[in-house]
């Protein structure tokens, strides 16, 4: 007698199949000693809902019952965190840890872009070779950023929320050095530059439940939304369609004017030579794709960062006669030339060291996230951890170590970095990253905060809306600046106009 198999059985032994299939891949997988799996109520849900209830005081509870390493179960994988003790090894073993493949799992540009895995891997390379020589873009960065404070504030002002502003106001010396002094006074690409990741966030916030089902099917879903509906695709077609004149007429310049020609000094032609196809084409779309990629990178962190200074600036009075006091000493020693060269703006030590405890403080309680890439990996104190496996580094206790910072290290205080340089990574200060990732535009975002700094503190009174002190907002584990409102009020008694 012949056996028919409906839909129900079908599903069924398909069900037994697959459970079978993931039964004999744990028999046969090599048990390893891994660090404690913290025990958890809820089947499938694990943590999930208990450490994005208070972040810091859970990772400070399970850090006291199981030490500087331990893993916890959320959004439906595994991932272990680790603390100050073990931390660096996650940086000198670059071979086995992957910050980029981590961050890919939240952040999968190649697919909202629609370019292959790893495709843009040279990133880091091109932030060190066209950023080399910051002289190039020091005058632009100063005279872009000062006219772009004059547009925004006209004498007095309110930002509220500041941000949003402020994005804009750092937009324009960016774009100075990415696309040319031309390109850089266009309102809608200046818009793009601003707001192209801001357009982003609704989707990059949705939290990654789908992962309850499936490993990765989060990004699946990330990748696939973007395909219909991609946020991108607007600041794409954007910059493309204002780059693409400009970068014809350079070829064609170049071509008729020979050795009279002039090279433009801005990221822009770097890319353009990058990717030259002969001596009259360029791939441009690749040269639009790794511009959105530096503006990612660039303008929204260095905005948050200025948007925390300020903030650190109106909550901590007693700084402001020793910054004001520096301030209006360079500027009475160098207001002769046009403009402050990266040697004159490395001595200004005590607006770095505000810069630098600012980052500090206001840095997130978990971040740096690295993907273990070999079969497994055994850390010095004997746990190790499979391949796939994504670390958490618990950034708030480095950067509020008593042992480095005080007895009360949540204090706002610029001397704790008297004898070190604001842009300078440590294995106490995480906000630049560590080793051979430490991020390359670090000097270049320095000296860009220090200008912005340097022409609030000289020309501007400033003061929060409430006239209480200004707390960042936070989000699970991540902090953002508060949309409390800045006023800025021009000084009566300032040096410069």
């Amino acid at each position: 007698m012949a056996i028919e198999f409906g839909y129900p059985q079908a599903f069924g032994l398909g069900l037994i199949f697959v459970i079978s299939i993931i039964l004999l891949r744990q028999k046969n997988r090599v048990q390893l000693n891994e660090p404690p799996l913290v025990p958890y109520k809820y089947p499938l849900i694990g943590h999930t809902f208990e450490y994005y209830k208070d972040v810091p005081g859970f990772l400070k509870k399970c850090r006291e019952e199981y030490g500087e390493m331990f893993s916890l179960y959320i959004w439906g994988s595994v991932q272990t965190y680790v603390g100050k003790e073990l931390y660096h090894e996650l940086f000198k073993n670059y071979n086995e840890f992957d910050f980029h493949s981590a961050i890919a799992d939240t952040f999968p540009m190649v697919n909202f872009l629609n370019r292959p895995e790893n495709y843009f891997r040279p990133i880091g390379r091109f932030v060190k070779d066209f950023l080399r020589d910051l002289e190039k873009y020091t005058a632009r960065v100063q005279y872009e950023m000062i006219k772009s404070f004059d547009e925004f504030i006209n004498n007095e002002g309110v930002f509220q929320p500041p941000l949003q502003i402020i994005e804009l106001i750092i937009a324009r010396p960016l774009a100075a050095t990415f696309v040319g002094d031309e390109l850089c006074k266009d309102k809608e690409l200046l818009n793009t530059f601003a707001y192209i990741l801001d357009d982003m966030n609704p989707w990059l916030a949705f939290p990654p439940a789908l992962n309850f089902i499936y490993p990765n099917l989060h990004r699946k879903f990330l990748s696939l939304r973007f395909r219909f509906d991609n946020p991108i695709r607007k600041h794409q077609n954007i910059i493309l369609s204002k780059i693409t004149p400009v970068i014809k007429q350079r070829i064609k310049d170049k071509n008729s004017l020979g050795d009279s020609w002039k090279r433009p000094n801005d990221i822009m032609q770097d890319l353009m030579e990058e990717y030259q196809i002969d001596e009259n084409n360029v791939d441009i779309r690749n040269v639009a794709d790794f511009l959105m990629n530096f503006i990612f990178s660039s303008v929204h962190s260095t905005s948050i960062a200025f948007t925390y200074c300020l903030h650190e600036y109106i909550n901590n009075p007693e700084y402001h006669n020793e910054l004001l006091e520096e301030a209006e000493g360079m500027y009475n020693e160098y207001k002769h030339l046009p403009y402050y060269t990266p040697d004159i703006l490395d001595k200004m030590v005590k607006m770095g060291n505000f810069i630098k405890e600012t980052l500090r403080v206001n840095w997130h309680d978990v971040s740096l996230p690295h993907k273990v890439m070999t079969s497994q990996f055994t850390f010095g104190n004997g746990y190790q951890v499979p391949e796939g496996r994504v670390f958490q580094i618990f950034t708030q206790l480095i950067h509020h170590d008593p042992k480095v910072y005080g007895p009360t290290p949540e204090n706002f205080n610029p001397n704790h970095h008297k004898n070190s340089p604001a842009h300078r990574p440590e294995r106490h200060f995480l906000a630049f990253g560590m080793g051979r990732e430490a991020c390359p535009g670090r000097f270049f975002a320095i000296n860009e905060l220090k200008v912005a700094l340097h022409f609030i503190i000289l020309k501007y009174n400033i003061k929060g809306v409430s006239g209480k002190r200004i707390e960042p907002k936070r989000m699970g584990g991540f902090l953002f600046p508060s949309d409390e409102g800045i006023i800025f009020e021009k000084k009566l008694d300032s040096i410069v106009l």
